[in-house]
């Protein structure tokens, strides 16, 4: 009994030792960011590209924040009912504007009426049927509640090849308008048995009633069949970041084939590839993999294209893929290529609860071969804030400073604690066992008593 009571002390201790090893403290981390808040609360801090540059670990484990006296402050992923829903594409309805002799003019005269409903009706001015060649175009956006962040155009069945620069302008009563997009090129062309399709329009997040797509030059014309946006979940849940790009680092060729290996542990959910030549078409098979695995994991196709020349500029568009934080990339041409393409990813950056208790400052710290952050129930307690203060209750929004050093490139070099957890976890094992056979041996070695007769 006692042995068995000595062999458990020596598991707690070493469970113990190994979970205060790897909580750590602030200069147990590289680096640190202020956090503007001066008071005690619920805050959504937004991680920024120089906190993705720092961490090492892709389950972002070795990310803390701490107050001013080194305690560590409950922080972690925004709780779903928080987290921003993805957005949505929804056809929208369009009307084709006939086309006006000063494409300055600010105000669009039209004959409107409006259903009990709110739906937009216009004058036969407009026609509106199955499908058009079209150079002007009205939206009825329909949803005021909700942001809108993109365009797409159903392009017809039968569509013949053709490229338009447009800009898009938005209004909430049709007479004042607002730039929203100066220039982009929508475009179907096809080369060499491949369609080159452009047809999506990125828009900054924003609610407007109405949009205006004017095609820029006077003989350019799209073959429209149906306008769909992209619509932002509506309510006062925080709306999501702008997508930023980040580019892979090159490593090294495989015959056609790139290697490439993300340089942060970013939520990529798109990426481009940029051709280094002018007037080149490839076709790409694109793969990943985590760094201890032998094989590539199929993602898709993606044509890559640029193309320049008689005032045409032609790229294309980026491919979406499922969220991945998977390091290492290969993608492999059909064709040889001169020059080294270019691998690009686009992530939103993730927004963090933090709540802040004790004194300030507080801080955010990243970087750390082996310390990780504390796992708070932030859900459990974010439901017990909307009991005290309502549904609607939700954390304020909260910048971060410019970056500092924690510990320094020292806490990126520190001997690391969990070696110790590792080699104590095999020293009671080694220990248990050699108990289980030094028993076993005696019992065999053991002189077995005749049986009473």
């Amino acid at each position: 009994m006692s042995s068995k009571f000595g062999q458990s002390k020596f598991v707690l201790l070493g469970l113990l030792l190994s979970a205060a090893a790897a909580a750590g403290g602030l200069k147990d981390y590289a680096r640190q960011w202020p956090v503007g808040a001066q008071d005690e609360g619920a805050y959504a801090v937004t991680l920024d590209a120089t906190i993705y540059r720092q961490l090492i670990r892709r389950d972002l484990g070795d990310l803390a924040a701490f107050n001013g006296a080194g305690e560590p402050l409950p922080f972690g992923p925004m709780p779903a009912s928080y987290a921003a829903p993805p957005s949505v594409w929804r056809q929208a309805a369009w009307f084709a504007l006939p086309v006006v002799s000063d494409p300055t003019a600010g105000d669009l005269s039209l004959h409107i009426t409006r259903s009990a409903s709110g739906d937009l009706s216009l004058d036969t001015t407009l026609s509106h049927s199955e499908s058009h060649l079209v150079q002007n175009i009205l939206v009825d956006v329909r949803a005021p509640n909700n942001d809108i962040e993109g365009i797409a155009f159903d392009l017809a069945l039968d569509a013949p090849d053709f490229s338009a620069d447009v800009s898009v302008e938005a209004s909430d009563d049709l007479q004042n308008w607002r730039t929203v997009v100066p220039a982009a090129t929508v475009a179907q062309l096809r080369q060499g048995g491949q369609a080159l399709l452009r047809r999506h329009i990125d828009v900054p997040p924003q609610r407007a009633t109405y949009l205006r797509i004017r095609a820029l030059g006077a003989d350019q014309k799209i073959p429209l069949r149906a306008v769909e946006l992209l619509l932002a979940a509506a309510g006062p849940v925080q709306q999501a970041p702008a997508r930023q790009w980040l580019d892979a680092d090159f490593v090294r060729t495989e015959g056609r084939a790139y290697v490439y290996r993300m340089s942060s542990p970013i939520p990529a959910d798109q990426l481009n590839i940029v051709l280094g030549d002018d007037n080149s078409l490839a076709n790409f098979s694109v793969s990943m993999r985590d760094p201890d695995d032998k094989n590539w994991t199929y993602v898709g196709q993606l044509t890559a294209f640029r193309m320049r020349g008689a005032g045409l500029t032609l790229d294309n568009e980026a491919m979406a893929i499922a969220t991945t934080r998977r390091p290492e990339w290969r993608i492999e041409s059909n064709i040889d290529l001169t020059k080294t393409p270019v691998l690009k990813f686009a992530y939103r950056p993730e927004t963090w609860l933090l709540l802040t208790s004790g004194s300030p400052p507080f801080v955010v710290a990243a970087g750390s071969p082996w310390a990780q952050h504390v796992e708070f129930p932030l859900e459990t307690m974010v439901g017990q804030a909307r009991a005290k203060y309502g549904q609607n209750w939700h954390p304020l929004p909260v910048q971060l400073g410019p970056q500092k050093d924690a510990g320094g490139d020292a806490a990126l070099k520190a001997y690391n604690p969990s070696q110790m957890k590792t080699w104590l976890l095999w020293g009671v094992l080694v220990l248990g066992a050699m108990g289980i056979i030094a028993m076993v041996l005696r019992l065999m070695s053991g002189t077995p008593k005749s049986p009473t007769p």
